[in-house]
């Protein structure tokens, strides 16, 4: 599932994957600010609903269904995406583990030596769990002219009484925030004291 409809002019090529989930919000909102957001889910059905609401806010969807485990078609996808709507700029990224090599395939994909794409790569709590060597992501990103590397760990809130992982509002929120800011690392919520998580 494609929609390929001629891009507006001048707009930037986003992508979103897993944006029909808990970045539902930051697929409208990237789409609503101007950008022509490139969303990969493996749900037809959801893909369709987010397009739909997209355009209710004169925003504009390329909903692309499929499953990132499986290597060949999200190369294909992504390159059929950048052909149509230009380079990814701005990628926004929440794979799970069971795809290890799917979020720099996907990285290689984005943007140019000349103009980098922004790569925020969404990362649960346990990639900075303290009692594990440093997991970091960022070394095998390091040689790619073609993407600006930025990592951003969802952590957890804590509340009287206890402690709460975040909700896909403020998953939403903080990756906006993070995009916004740019910095190395953004952490949404909390990842301390690390004891207390739920």
């Amino acid at each position: 599932m494609a929609g390929l409809f001629p891009a507006p002019s001048n707009s930037p090529h986003a992508l979103v994957v897993g944006g029909t989930g808990m970045l539902w919000e930051v697929s409208l909102a990237l789409a609503q600010s101007g950008s022509l957001v490139s969303v990969i889910a493996r749900h037809r059905e959801r893909l369709r609903e987010l397009s739909q609401e997209s355009a209710k806010q004169m925003g504009e969807i390329n909903p692309i269904s499929l499953d990132y485990h499986h290597t060949p078609q999200l190369v294909t996808a992504l390159k059929d995406a950048a052909q149509h709507f230009g380079p990814i700029e701005l990628a926004v990224i929440w794979i799970h583990s069971t795809a290890p090599d799917a979020p720099l395939t996907v990285a290689r994909l984005c943007g140019t030596p000349e103009n980098p794409c922004q790569y925020f790569d969404i990362l649960g709590s346990t990639s900075i769990n303290p009692s594990r060597a440093e997991l970091s992501q960022r070394s095998q990103f390091a040689d790619l002219s073609n993407i600006r590397y930025h990592e951003i760990i969802l952590g957890f809130v804590q509340e009287a009484g206890g402690a709460r992982w975040l909700t896909n509002q403020e998953i939403s929120q903080g990756v906006l925030q993070a995009i916004e800011e740019k910095r190395p690392r953004f952490v949404v919520g909390t990842v301390e004291p690390w004891s207390d998580r739920p």
